[in-house]
């Protein structure tokens, strides 16, 4: 009765009251124990005829016709269809529809149904959710975080668009070497495709192509897999053909994309000169007695505080806004074709697309062009065996513009030179000292004159057998090869016009003379990989007990090899670039040969057991293998656990009427972590000196000379590093399969994790890789999904919600142990000494790059708040500070604010991240948005930006958010003009936002119009990622923590601009 009450009170909600007109034909809805079942849809098939039972499962509808079909239909039951006939009342007993809980899912090796699930893993049916996969995500992957509680992925900041270096599954469980997106590989989860591992870049898949992606969260699912899915699992299965008649579909879509926040800069004269004129009178003691009202006019104004040519500018009108001089709508075109089919023992998948995508910076472009071709045939009862072949090309090129200058640049200023003649050159000056975004800082970095170019490609091959033992029922062995094959290359070229200072036409005329400092490089490599799968498998039902037992062994072999040549100096034309390096100075010649390679292997096992459907346990071994770790040290074994007890199934739940389908889940696993180079372990060296003419010292007069010298300092006894995870989950279902999800709970910890420590200075080096710390990692997930309209989403009218919501938290607890005091120490100096943006700040007792640094309390509003700041004995804390200067906190008590009050301020992580979807489905139109919301506070999710905090603006171009404090202007956020941040205060401030992640409308054709053209269907749509963002937050995205760039002469802070983009396409099915 609980249930029945509960959906009657959702109907009274969500439909209203029932008018009822008089009946040709009626009846009842009842479930299979006899409950009236409330708001079924009844409908006249092919007809708009209909309507839904009522609070006593009643229902009827006039004037239907005797051949018609009436269609019943409800969430979380099966549909029935009954033909009138002659009958007048019709009574239906809907069936429990168990569809979604028998789901296969992929897991380690193998499938499972999902109602047998005791281990926490996520599944997304791509195929079926074509709100997300038309959008316009640059891969499969980016959709996930809207999608699956606790995966992370950054938004795309680049035309490739392959951001997988910042993918993480429940945060950091393992502390990266530094901030770069290249270190963060030791959080990555491992991806798994078609069931072998892949080795490629993630666009190697095409979006079309994809059935389900499932992701294994906890060590229990991901052990299977051994030391690289320590940071667990995605697995994507492709498609493959089902259909007796063949399906071919085509896609194509035409994408903008522009910044998701461009940084806004002052457009208008008056309060440029203005914040200038300011910016002199607090800085400079030539104007402190000046006022802005003396100036008569703004080109008055403009005469004493502008440069001669930023005045020029301004007297011929001449603006220009740098940033959106480097920036473009970047268009985007993708095309996808794919014939499918199946006969009786063979079902084959063939597709290909194009991708051509332009950056929204000038110098980002790319294309992609992929092919899949997938054979699966059953041979006879007991064989099968299958092929796969995949293959990507990808062509990029260009040298992005400096963001640096661009936004520093004075907006009075030239693009072009402005001598007569030559009109057609970039200006190198345009503000007459500072370099053009588009030249850049110099060799390797200039949009104009650097030609840089790339190519890479991924062909894969995959071939298996699998033997169902016709002698043991339930025996099977299956073997999986694959071999991958990556190649890659990359060219750059620094033309002569690099060196031409187009101040000078001498320079202007005769490019050619700077010959000798054209300089470039050419990079080519090439990988094998070859993976070996052996897997027995085993599974027997003895009554109501199901056992299904697997063993396997698995082997990894790959070789990398690469060629590098680096040339300068011509004395001929150098219009063919690197194509005509034999012709440089070969005094200036530099190759180089490099190779790598590496083992891996495993010992497998696992265990499962369920009896009636409803106690589940699971046992998981691997003992794994890896050349790089040292001798002695080379395998270790990994265990795991599960258990799960369908609590619906048992009477003292059936009895309470609430739940569909209730399932309780806890799991314990390890997992192996091998984060580090092949030959770390060994005492590697490199070559000193080189040819003279390109050595940077010399011995034995002036000749150059070739020495071997050591590298580093072997560490004999690297090891494994262990994450061991423990989770606690529970899966639900109720009102009749109209509310369902699951709630997750979780902890992990790391140990001997592989980081790069100070060594003795007497070794020589700076550094060794040892087993140190301990980090610890906490998290809860909840992801609910509901029927709120319980239409067909056709007809009637359908409304869906879901929430993905994820709080998670890692912390230091032990970093390289306790010094001779007995102490641990932090990890802070680099941070400290080098940026926030290139190192981390390792600080026990806090999550992994934690913010360290003074912390600000506010800005003294008068000279008298300096003088009553005191400490305990009365003295002034900051005794030279100003009225309009920043306020720092005495953390330690001693009187004097300097580095040793920097401490914890807070994590860089929020406090929960969620996910708020919604699609509306009604007449063939169907409606999908999704909001991300992530929440910090003064001590969560903060980050530095310090060049957003500039308030003197004597030079260059202003940001327009900056507001000073002045005497009548008491800002609590920026200091005033002259403050002089003599302890580098790196300004942090919090991120949290709410953002329109996703936004998908298609209209899906009506299937009888598309049979007079001969089409099977087709779909249009236009879909929108990142549209608008709501945020504090002073840089750029607050999803990737953007910051505003650095000085134009530093090469710092240059965060690239994420994408919002939208696009329309269409998908038609002959």
């Amino acid at each position: 009765m609980g249930k029945r009450l509960i959906t009657t009170l959702l109907v009274l909600l969500t439909i209203g009251v029932q008018a009822f007109a008089q009946s040709a034909v009626s009846g009842k809805v009842t479930d299979k124990a006899g409950e009236p079942l409330v708001g079924v849809n009844v409908l006249v098939k092919g007809t708009n005829a209909g309507t839904m039972t009522d609070l006593d499962g009643n229902w009827t509808i006039a004037n239907v016709e005797s051949n018609a079909v009436i269609v019943f239909s409800s969430i979380g039951f099966s549909s029935r269809e009954v033909t009138v006939g002659t009958k007048k009342v019709i009574n239906v007993v809907l069936e429990d529809d168990t569809n979604f809980l028998d789901e296969v899912v992929v897991v380690g090796y193998g499938t499972a149904r999902r109602r047998d699930l005791s281990g926490s893993i996520a599944s997304v049916n791509y195929a079926n959710d074509k709100n997300i996969s038309t959008l316009p995500n640059p891969n499969a992957l980016s959709a996930l975080s809207s999608k699956v509680a606790g995966f992370s992925y950054a938004p795309t900041s680049s035309a490739a668009g392959d951001n997988t270096g910042t993918m993480t599954i429940r945060g950091k469980n393992s502390i990266p070497s530094s901030v770069g997106a290249g270190s963060q590989s030791v959080n990555q989860p491992m991806l798994v495709i078609d069931g072998v591992i892949s080795y490629g870049s993630i666009n190697s898949v095409n979006t079309s192509d994809i059935e389900s992606i499932d992701v294994l969260k906890d060590a229990s699912a991901a052990a299977i897999y051994g030391s690289r899915a320590a940071n667990g699992v995605i697995i994507i299965t492709t498609k493959r053909g089902t259909s007796a008649k063949p399906v071919v579909s085509f896609n194509a879509s035409v994408s903008l994309s522009d910044w998701t926040r461009m940084p806004k800069m002052v457009t208008d004269d008056e309060t440029f000169l203005k914040n200038r004129f300011d910016s002199y009178k607090a800085n400079n003691s030539a104007f402190k007695d000046k006022n802005w009202a003396d100036y008569s006019s703004l080109e008055t104004a403009a005469t004493e505080l502008m440069s001669d040519v930023e005045l020029a500018a301004f007297k011929d009108g001449t603006r220009t806004n740098w940033i959106k001089e480097i920036s473009r709508t970047g268009v985007g075109q993708k095309y996808d074709l794919s014939i499918a089919g199946k006969s009786k023992n063979i079902a084959y998948y063939v597709s290909g697309d194009y991708t051509r995508q332009q950056g929204i910076r000038l110098g980002d472009d790319y294309e992609k062009y992929n092919f899949l071709a997938k054979l699966d045939m059953n041979v006879n009862d007991w064989l099968t065996v299958g092929v796969k072949a995949s293959y990507l090309g990808a062509n990029s090129w260009g040298q992005t513009a400096r963001i640096q200058n661009a936004t520093w640049m004075s907006p009075y200023s030239y693009v072009m030179v402005q001598t007569e003649g030559y009109e057609n050159w970039y200006n190198y000056w345009p503000d007459g000292k500072t370099a053009s975004p588009l030249v850049g800082a110099g060799k390797d970095d200039s949009y104009l004159y650097t030609d840089r170019s790339g190519f890479s490609s991924n062909a894969n091959g995959i071939a298996y057998a699998q033997i169902d033992f016709p002698f043991l029922k339930g025996l099977s062995y299956r073997i999986t090869v694959q071999g991958q094959h990556n190649t890659g290359r990359s060219d750059v070229f620094n033309n002569p016009e690099l060196w031409v200072d187009t101040n000078s036409t001498a320079d202007m005329d005769n490019p050619s003379k700077y010959n000798g400092n054209a300089e470039g490089s050419s990079e080519m490599s090439y990988s094998q990989t070859w993976n070996v799968d052996n897997i027995l498998t085993y599974n027997k039902d003895i009554k109501d007990h199901h056992f299904d037992l697997m063993v396997g062994y698995t082997r990894e072999k790959y070789n990398s090899e690469g060629l590098n040549v680096q040339f300068k100096g011509f004395s001929s034309p150098t219009y063919l670039g690197v194509y005509k390096m034999d012709v440089a100075d070969n005094a200036n010649t530099i190759l180089k040969r490099s190779r790598t390679t590496w083992t891996r292997a495993g010992y497998l096992a696992r265990a499962n057991y369920n009896f009636k459907n409803t106690y589940y346990a699971s046992a998981v071994f691997r003992r794994d293998g890896y050349s790089g770790l040292a001798e002695g040290y080379k395998w270790d074994n990994f265990y795991g656990a599960s258990a799960a007890w369908v609590l619906s199934n048992e009477r003292f739940i059936k009895d309470l009427g609430w739940f569909d389908f209730l399932k309780f889940r806890a799991s314990w696993g390890q997992n192996g972590a091998s984060s580090v180079s092949p030959y770390q372990t060994l005492a590697t060296v490199g070559v000193v000196g080189t040819r003279q003419g390109s050595m940077s010292w010399a011995w034995l007069g002036n000749q150059g000379n070739i020495g071997i010298e050591p590298l580093g300092i072997p560490n004999r006894s690297l090891t494994w590093a262990t994450v061991e995870k423990m989770n606690f989950g529970l899966d639900f279902t109720v009102l009749n399969g109209r509310l369902s999800g699951n709630i997750d709970g979780y902890t992990g910890r790391t140990t001997n994790m592989i980081v790069s420590r100070s060594a003795p200075y007497m070794t020589g080096f700076k550094s060794i890789y040892d087993n140190v710390g301990l980090v610890t990692n906490n998290g809860i997930e909840i992801t609910l999904n509901s029927v709120n309209i319980n239409g067909d989403g056709d007809k009637t009218f359908r409304w869906t919600s879901s929430i993905v919501f994820d709080s998670n938290t890692n912390c230091v607890k032990e970093l390289y142990g306790k010094d001779y005091k007995g102490e641990e120490a932090d990890d802070v100096a680099n941070a400290v000494a080098y940026g926030f943006d290139s190192y981390y700040a390792l600080q026990v007792g806090h999550p992994i790059g934690s913010a360290y640094d003074l912390k600000k309390l506010g800005i003294f509003n008068s000279d008298q708040e300096v003088k009553d700041y005191v400490n305990d004995k009365g003295e002034m804390i900051q005794p030279n500070a100003k009225a309009g200067d920043i306020k720092f906190e005495d953390w330690n008590n001693d009187g004097v604010i300097d580095e040793k009050d920097r401490h914890f301020l807070g994590s860089p992580d929020p406090l929960f991240t969620m996910n708020i979807g919604n699609t509306l489905s009604w007449k063939n139109f169907s409606l999908y948005f999704n909001f991300r919301w992530a929440q910090g506070n003064d001590t969560h999710f903060i980050w530095f930006d310090p060049h957003a905090f500039k308030t003197n603006q004597s030079s260059g171009a202003q940001l327009a958010a900056v507001d000073p404090w002045t005497e009548t202007n008491h800002s609590q956020k920026y200091p005033k003009r002259d403050y002089n941040n003599t302890l580098n205060y790196q300004f942090w401030n919090t991120r949290s936002f709410l953002k329109l992640k996703d936004l998908s409308l298609s209209y899906t054709v009506d299937p009888n119009l598309l049979k007079k053209v001969g089409l099977g269907g087709a779909r249009v749509y236009v879909a929108a990622t990142d549209l608008f963002t709501i945020t504090g937050w002073s840089g750029l995205d607050p999803e990737t923590g953007g910051t505003i760039a650095g000085d134009a002469g530093s090469s710092r802070f240059g965060s690239n601009g994420t994408y919002k983009t939208v696009t329309f396409g269409v998908n038609l099915t002959f």
